[in-house]
């Protein structure tokens, strides 16, 4: 029996209008009615009407008292056929009168069904709730006949009975724990897509009465998060939700979702109640959830409605907006393989159909980001993972809605992107940095070098190569000598003997130029010694099995017939000619083993193949010690000026990503020809910049240059030798922060010093607290310029090195224009630092949201005047900023209640 709650009418002030609907499929048989798509436009346009008495569409549907209760409410039935009928008469082929007499005829039919029903139930024996009465009985008997229809009937009489939502749902997570019937779960599965679709009963579910967008976010993380099941205070619905959602088990459910996120994003209505950045950050998360590595979840309808809330924030509105939308939402997703997904569905999307061009080059601009390129080798967390996902890429670009033409093309690009990547060198470049472990760094070259993803004409020699000098390296035959009794490293060591193995069958067979893999003889054996699950690194299901072998105790020296040194000999440790150290150049060198001041020989940190050796001799004059420092684009050694007795500073013009020095010999080779190209145009400008700072001596705060020249294929700087420590140090050693006024103390004499840079056309380019110098006289210098990196890159299309958050968005882009606003932006970057104790937020975090807090927020202390000129220097927009540094001085003073003399 349906409950008596139903057989009057609701109370009077139940609400009488339909929900707004602003689309709806149309349905032809009753099948198409109380199908979800039915459903959940029922469910919208009765919401106000559903959420008053507590009940789900499919309630609706199949109990024949709760029916009749609305069919009596003519008004509010006639409005909601109305608002569908107008939506559906938008299709071609269809008119509103005739949707109108479709629904109605619906109605019908579905009353009298669901009276039919009324009938039959009514006549079953009432000792056992009516699921377990129609599951008892056979398919072919049930009350109407139809099977699936009477266990609808009679879990919504059940449902019925539940007054609240959470009961409800209850009931309902009870039919899965249960798990008798898949008839029964198919059934609850469909309750429960209407149910999430209540509004009322997502709010209880989320707790309070959230936004519309904070509502989406939590449907999002229910849905697509991984929350875990199980709470001490009470039932975790969501978290049983979200079980049986990864587990596939609610497919009508997640449909209903992704119906409703997709209506949200696409309603005008805010998503947020509060602050711009409240709605920013919640489309934020939904994009996170919606658009992944594997596709966009909901598809091209999905990719439309976020292009279309996207296009709410630009000034002009229609299908401009959404035009410009497309790129403007595809640069703020940070993953290579989410934005090409993006772009990939929206294509599909009918709104899109004349912005295909748009599209094709939004990929090219992202499969040409070197920095989305980068993190998507780099920070991918192995090389399968990394090749099932360009290979998901390249299908999800074959069946987008892009030109026939372009889809190859850009398909080949991607799949051909790591090839590219690595055989340019950034791939050794980016794991040096990435990963000091040597043995790691090599089963993840390997990895890449069996993955499929190079290829033996392109970047596999330039990976069996690099493989070579690491296997090569002491640090690496002592790594794996210590490696006894550390079950991870020796998981790690059959690892890679596996994979070295694979790569050895895969090579060229006769004397091809491909570098050979290393031979056994140079990899001590593998320790037949199991590894514990937890330590146990994964091998992929095409690796070989590695026959084991007893344990070495000690690396293996002994070399093959015709293969070359293991490593280059180390300089006998010979003094500076005086009895100096050739590392430090410390007296008393002469007759001892080992530097009482730096160690040297025993401990080094010039690194055969890298760097020049100790005692190494450029210009017949200027001796070679220690490394004081390594970039990505040069070293600085300490170095001993023979004529005139003085330590001197030397920097070597070094691009790792571009260049290699063989074993043994000072001269450096390019990778290819390409390399060369860059390497060449980096070093012109190394030598422009060295004579232009030359004649910038009498500008005391940029270090002096004392001499330059061309030596071993490559250019070196001799420099004064500086005594303090870096702004960074200093900083630190500052508790952290600095106040305005002596912030500007530090700074003032390197702005006088960059506006006299400015003078000369040159741009500094890398400003931060690292590259400004505090010497222990109280002098302020400016090092490293970073125009020689600039030309570098620019010739060898490489990727931009930067330092994050004092970089300004047009050192981002090749194509950006760069000038004196460029350092203003890095300045006014370090100011901030300074202040604050952190750098503002990097620039490519920006683009989406551009809201970088004010140092007032942060800390106290601050004059607005003073805050106002440092914010400007840090305007997204070059346009925004000061144009030169004599003004921005100009303004802080101003701002400060002084007048500097410099500037008047």
């Amino acid at each position: 029996m349906e409950p008596r709650a139903f057989s009057r009418k609701p109370a009077a002030a139940a609400p009488t209008g339909p929900g707004t609907v602003d689309e709806a499929v149309i349905c032809r048989t009753p099948a198409d009615f109380h199908g979800l798509p039915g459903r959940l436009v029922l469910g919208i346009v009765l919401r106000p009407y559903l959420d008053s008495v507590v009940l789900t569409a499919t309630e609706i549907i199949h109990l024949a008292s709760p029916l009749k209760v609305l069919m009596e409410h003519g008004q509010l039935v006639e409005n909601a056929t109305a608002r569908v009928a107008m939506v559906q008469a938008r299709t071609p082929g269809h008119d509103q009168a005739s949707r109108r007499a479709a629904i109605r005829n619906a109605v019908a039919e579905t009353y009298a069904r669901a009276s039919a029903a009324h009938s039959a139930f009514a006549a079953l024996p009432r000792a056992r709730p009516p699921v377990e009465t129609v599951l008892a009985l056979p398919a072919d008997k049930t009350p109407t006949g139809d099977a699936a229809y009477d266990i609808r009937v009679a879990l919504s009489r059940e449902l019925a009975e539940q007054r609240t939502w959470l009961s409800k749902l209850d009931r309902l997570l009870g039919v899965f724990r249960w798990d008798r019937d898949d008839r029964l779960a198919q059934a609850a599965d469909g309750v429960i897509a209407d149910l999430l679709g209540a509004t009322g009963a997502a709010e209880e579910l989320c707790g309070g009465s959230p936004a519309p967008g904070a509502l989406a976010l939590s449907l999002c993380e229910m849905m697509l998060g991984a929350t875990a099941s199980g709470s001490a205070l009470g039932p975790d619905r969501a978290g049983e939700l979200n079980a049986l959602f990864r587990q596939g088990r609610l497919p009508q459910a997640r449909d209903a979702v992704l119906d409703r996120i997709r209506r949200t994003l696409r309603s005008p209505q805010p998503l947020g109640r509060g602050q711009p950045k409240d709605e920013a950050d919640l489309f934020k998360g939904i994009i996170g959830h919606v658009v992944t590595r594997n596709g966009v979840v909901g598809d091209g309808a999905m990719a439309e409605a976020l292009t279309i809330r996207f296009s709410r924030r630009l000034e002009q509105g229609g299908a401009s907006a959404f035009r410009r939308s497309i790129p403007g939402l595809a640069e703020t997703i940070g993953d290579l393989f989410c934005r090409v997904h993006y772009l990939c569905a929206v294509s599909t999307a009918q709104a899109a159909e004349r912005h295909l061009g748009e599209i094709v080059d939004a990929l090219d601009a992202a499969l040409g980001n070197e920095l989305l390129v980068e993190n998507m080798v780099l920070r991918t967390a192995d090389a399968s993972s990394l090749a099932r996902s360009v290979a998901g890429a390249v299908e999800a670009i074959a069946a987008s809605g892009l030109p026939a033409e372009a889809r190859p093309r850009l398909a080949a690009r991607l799949a051909g992107l790591v090839d590219d990547f690595a055989r340019r060198g950034r791939l050794t470049h980016g794991l040096r940095a990435q990963e000091p472990v040597l043995r790691r760094r090599i089963i993840r070259l390997a990895e890449l070098a069996v993955s499929g993803l190079v290829r033996e004409e392109g970047a596999l020699p330039v990976l069996r190569q690099h493989i070579m000098e690491i296997v090569k390296q002491p640090q690496f035959q002592a790594d794996l000598a210590e490696r006894n009794g550390n079950d991870l490293a020796q998981a790690e060591v059959r690892r890679l003997y596996a994979l070295l193995d694979r790569l050895r069958q895969g090579a060229p067979a006769g004397g091809g130029r491909a570098a050979p893999v290393p031979p056994p003889a140079l990899l001590p054996a593998p320790t037949p010694a199991p590894v514990p699950a937890a330590a146990a690194i994964p091998v992929t299901p095409c690796s070989p099995t590695v026959p084991t072998a007893p344990t070495v105790q000690a690396p293996v020296r002994r070399e093959p017939a015709g293969a070359v040194a293991l490593l280059p000999a180390v300089p006998a440790a010979a003094s500076a000619g005086d009895g100096r150290c050739p590392a430090c150049f410390e007296p008393g060198f002469a007759g001892a083993p080992v530097c009482r001041a730096c160690g040297y020989p025993a401990r080094t940190d010039n690194r055969p193949g890298i760097h020049l050796m100790p005692g190494a001799l450029l210009q017949g004059r200027y001796r070679i010690g220690r490394v004081l420092g390594q970039g990505g684009f040069g070293a600085t050694y300490l170095g001993w000026d023979e004529r005139l007795h003085v330590k001197v500073a030397i920097k070597e013009y070094y691009p790792t990503n571009l260049i290699a020095r063989l074993p043994g010999d000072p001269g450096v080779v390019p990778f290819s020809d390409e390399h060369g190209k860059g390497f060449a145009a980096g070093l012109r400008k190394f030598l422009e910049e060295a004579r232009l700072l030359a004649r910038l001596r009498e500008v005391k705060e940029i270090v002096g240059v004392q001499d330059f020249f061309e030596e071993n294929a490559t250019a070196y700087l001799v420099m004064e030798l500086l005594d303090g420590r870096t702004m960074k140090r200093f900083i630190a050693e500052s508790g952290g922060k600095l106040d305005c006024r002596r912030t500007l103390g530090v700074l003032t004499p390197i702005m006088r010093a960059l506006q006299a840079v400015h003078d000369h056309g040159l741009v500094h380019r890398d400003i931060s607290p690292d590259n400004i110098f505090l010497t222990t006289a109280g002098e302020r210098k400016l090092l490293d310029f970073g125009a020689a990196r600039h030309a570098a890159r620019q010739e060898a299309n490489l990727t931009v090195i930067l330092k994050p958050g004092y970089a300004p968005p047009e050192q981002y882009s090749r194509d950006g224009r760069q000038g004196p606003w460029t350092d203003i932006y890095a300045l006014c970057a370090t100011m901030y630092c300074a202040i604050v104790g952190k750098p503002p937020p990097d620039a490519t975090a920006r683009f989406m949201e551009d809201t970088v807090p004010g140092p007032s927020e942060l800390v106290s202390g601050v004059p607005p005047a003073f805050e106002k000129v440092l914010m400007s220097g840090l305007a997204m927009r070059w346009q925004d900023r000061p144009q030169s540094v004599r003004s921005l001085i100009k303004a802080f003073g101003a701002a400060m209640g002084e007048r500097d003399e410099a500037v008047r």
